[in-house]
């Protein structure tokens, strides 16, 4: 029997150790989620801010509120590294959501052996720069989740094309994001033809990887209702006009962060009537994230980057 002892209202613990309301098997699955790290953790009831979202999710796909309960897991060196388990009164695991590096390509092999896995929300998952654990956490390990009930993606940092790959193939998947990752344009394209995907969103932090063109792939995605194109500039006649084939069947468009004239914005909301463009001001991109903002008025035309410019200058 573990030792166990209180700290605030957590507990701190060896993650082997982790006592978790879920069926046995997969109890032992999220203890390895922490135990792969190597990390000393502490948990409590407390839910992270992504599974307050994610419980929503699972009732839009038909999981009754009642049967929601969720159980959180941080490190104890770095609070902000966490991921939360939301699971049913049974003890089924039914979403990971988090922020930090707890899903290798073999963890997420094996949430093969999660039968009610809904969503995985895993934020900066991974390692920048040489660090060698990197290809670990690329996100190839979807690869073994193709027939699961998946509905849910988003993830970034290490995740890169071989992820974007293993994700197209999930028969199950209606909503996708990625952002702050290594995927690029190309990876896009594996999307192509989903005939399950509503919502696709894409973030890369002004990049030279994720361009205005990359809206042509997202077209190709042929249910899409929503699409998100955050963290770059974008032109009517260089990019939005290629959301086309997807006239009469968008409901939200999200900008934000992102760059565009108000003429070419005009011109996007004739193209689709029915869609919310949700777009923000030069000052508040600026306040939510300067690195994007600088990267960005690097970027784009001179006439989309002289309001940024200036919000820049005034924020010093």
């Amino acid at each position: 029997m573990p030792v166990l002892f209180a700290v605030g209202s957590l507990i701190r613990i060896h993650a082997a150790e982790l006592n978790l309301p879920l069926l046995p098997a997969e109890a032992k699955i999220i203890q390895g989620i922490a135990a792969t790290e190597g990390v000393e953790v502490v948990i409590g009831s407390k839910p992270g801010f992504s599974a307050r979202g994610a419980a929503d999710t699972l009732v839009s796909l038909g999981v009754p509120k009642a049967d929601i309960a969720s159980v959180t897991v941080q490190s104890k060196e770095r609070e902000a590294v966490a991921f939360t388990v939301t699971h049913d009164k049974v003890g089924h695991v039914l979403a990971i959501t988090g922020n930090g590096p707890w899903l290798r390509n073999s963890t997420l092999r094996s949430f093969k052996a999660l039968p009610e896995l809904r969503i995985i929300r895993m934020d900066h998952n991974g390692f920048v720069g040489k660090d060698p654990r990197i290809p670990e956490f690329v996100g190839s390990g979807f690869d073994a989740l193709t027939d699961s009930k998946l509905a849910d993606i988003k993830i970034g940092l290490s995740f890169s094309d071989k992820g974007m790959e293993q994700c197209a193939k999930i028969k199950s998947l209606r909503s996708f994001g990625v952002g702050h990752s290594q995927a690029t344009e190309a990876g896009i394209a594996f999307f192509a033809g989903h005939p399950g995907l509503t919502s696709f969103s894409i973030g890369e932090m002004a990049s030279k990887r994720v361009t205005e063109r990359a809206l042509g792939a997202i077209a190709k995605i042929p249910n899409l209702t929503q699409v998100g194109f955050k963290e770059c500039y974008v032109t009517y006649a260089g990019g939005l006009a290629l959301l086309a084939p997807l006239k009469g069947k968008l409901t939200e468009i999200d900008l934000s962060m992102s760059l565009a004239s108000a003429d070419d914005l005009a011109k996007l909301q004739v193209d689709h009537p029915q869609a919310k463009v949700i777009t923000l001001p030069p000052a508040e991109i600026v306040k939510r994230h300067k690195f994007i903002a600088a990267n960005l008025a690097k970027q784009a035309p001179p006439e989309l980057a002289a309001p940024l410019k200036a919000a820049l200058e005034s924020s010093k």
